[in-house]
């Protein structure tokens, strides 16, 4: 890769900023190896501080209320208005403070090439050791007219161990994958609750979560406290937010070098089409090799059933579809050209948020993220509703921001 001319592109465009800011350097033979990156080669990366964030609890429930303090919106919407590029916020939860991070497009595809060929896409296993595989509880839930989803019993085998829980309750929480030794792929609206503009906070990363009990047996890899938060800055600032649902959380601590984490790819429609969708002589290798798993919130009516009539007993094991996730169809263009959403089958229900669409069979064995849980359209669904749910697809846009955090705090 020509350095030079990453780093002459983060020049120019930095010219064109007359707002005060800090470039932060990335030594990019240290994020990625000297044999994938030339001795002093470098690129610097803008982060303005925008003040203050504002901080709420991670409640679904949560009212909206005024809140005098904090990072007016509006600043954000005309920082990026009109200009190319990636635009990120991001918050210290140490600190409570704010930035805006923004990279040229070019610039963040030569990044995302350079992990790509570095390997840092890749999943791996952990150091843990994969217990002998428990038979699985076969109790079945209700959602979306027939709800095929089962308590999963096999967490703290890979790549299951590297799924979790974010903070987690009866009625709030969300679902996270680690793609990194301490990095969580999650969904926007998990991290920034825009009907109050606020961060949230009480969303401790329980991988590989097995039940509602606060020790060691329920929480196999213990709980992590994240440090920092990442959204696009699109999430906050464009009509069409949902086409940004997706976030990062880095962690405290490193627990996926223990779990594992997964490997994440941007792939075309038809790709996704052919390992998703089943054919009529499969399974196998020949489609149907997506999936989600999720921690349902047990108050809901669309949460499993068993999980809904006991959550004393159930609040806190992961769930998923005993069918894989086909694709029903892509929409909503994205930054990078690439069609943003897509819909899928599978059953989910509130607390499932962003958890991971993943294939266990990417190039043959790979364990890896294609989308993040985002949205639906219907709870407790009729049996002419399919499709249902709506899953922020992995494109090279997210590639770009996984990336650099990865990257900038290893």
């Amino acid at each position: 890769m020509k350095t030079q001319v990453i780093s002459a592109i983060a020049l120019a465009f930095a010219a064109s900023h007359a707002a005060a800011a800090e470039y932060r350097p990335l030594d990019l033979a240290a994020a990625f190896g000297p044999e994938f990156a030339s001795e002093k080669s470098s690129i610097a990366v803008r982060w303005e501080h925008l003040g203050s964030a504002r901080f709420g609890d991670m409640s679904m429930d949560t009212p909206a209320v005024p809140v005098e303090n904090g990072v007016d919106e509006e600043r954000i919407k005309s920082a990026i208005a009109g200009k190319e590029g990636r635009f990120w916020i991001a918050v210290n939860l140490n600190s409570g403070q704010e930035y805006l991070v923004e990279m040229p497009a070019e610039t963040a595809k030569s990044l995302r090439l350079l992990a790509t060929k570095a390997g840092a896409d890749r999943g791996f296993a952990g150091t843990a050791a994969d217990p002998q595989e428990p038979d699985l509880n076969n109790v079945k839930g209700w959602s979306n007219g027939a709800d095929t989803r089962t308590r999963r019993t096999n967490n703290t085998t890979y790549p299951f161990r590297a799924m979790g829980q974010i903070g987690g309750g009866v009625d709030w929480g969300c679902s996270g994958t680690l793609v990194g030794r301490r990095h969580v792929l999650t969904a926007a609206h998990c991290l920034y609750n825009d009907d109050t503009d606020q961060w949230t906070l009480g969303g401790r990363f329980r991988p590989g979560r097995e039940g509602s009990c606060d020790n060691a047996t329920c929480e196999p890899y213990g709980e992590h406290e994240g440090t920092w938060y990442f959204t696009p800055a699109e999430y906050r600032a464009a009509n069409n937010q949902w086409n940004y649902d997706y976030g990062l959380i880095v962690l405290q601590g490193t627990p996926g070098n223990q779990t594992g984490w997964l490997g994440y790819v941007a792939t075309s429609q038809g790709n996704l089409n052919d390992l998703c969708d089943k054919v009529p002589f499969g399974p196998g290798y020949l489609g149907g090799q997506c999936y989600n798993r999720g921690y349902p919130a047990c108050s809901f009516a669309e949460a499993p059933a068993e999980c809904r009539n006991n959550p004393a007993a159930f609040q806190g094991w992961a769930y998923q579809d005993t069918n894989p996730c086909e694709i029903g169809s892509f929409g909503s263009a994205g930054e990078d050209g690439w069609a943003a959403r897509f819909t899928t089958n599978c059953d989910i229900s509130r607390g499932h948020s962003g958890s991971a669409v993943y294939s266990d069979a990417w190039d043959g064995d790979g364990k890896v993220v294609l989308g993040v849980v985002s949205t639906h359209s219907c709870t407790t669904c009729s049996a002419g509703e399919v499709y249902v749910n709506g899953i922020r697809r992995v494109t090279p846009e997210v590639l770009d921001m996984i990336a650099y955090f990865k990257a900038e705090m290893p």
